[in-house]
């Protein structure tokens, strides 16, 4: 019986260091943080992106909402993502600050 739950545990852990390593590369993708924003040169480059864009798990995101902000000078959109398959939300954040100078 210990030795079943020693196993359980360490699956368990191999499990959760995997979903924390994931999180960590998701993070540093562009876009994922407001710091390293993907300069857009036009709206439709946003649409490309977001239809390009998988979630881990295999499934695909659709469009939850999109709001527009200021971030140090910069103005960005963001985009709220959804997975249609494991309902995981994100955020990709574009620096349109170009298009409206």
């Amino acid at each position: 019986m210990g030795i079943a739950l020693l196993i359980a545990l360490a699956f368990s852990g191999r499990r959760a260091y995997r979903r924390l390593r994931l999180r960590r590369a998701l993070v540093a993708l562009p876009g994922a943080r407001a710091d390293n924003a993907i300069v857009a040169t036009g709206f439709d480059e946003i649409d490309e992106e977001t239809r390009r864009r998988h979630c881990p798990c295999g499934g695909r995101y659709h469009v939850n909402g999109e709001s527009t902000r200021e971030d140090g000078g910069r103005r960005l959109r963001v985009v709220r993502l959804e997975c249609r398959f494991c309902e995981q939300r994100i955020r990709l954040y574009f620096d349109i600050s170009g298009l409206f100078h």
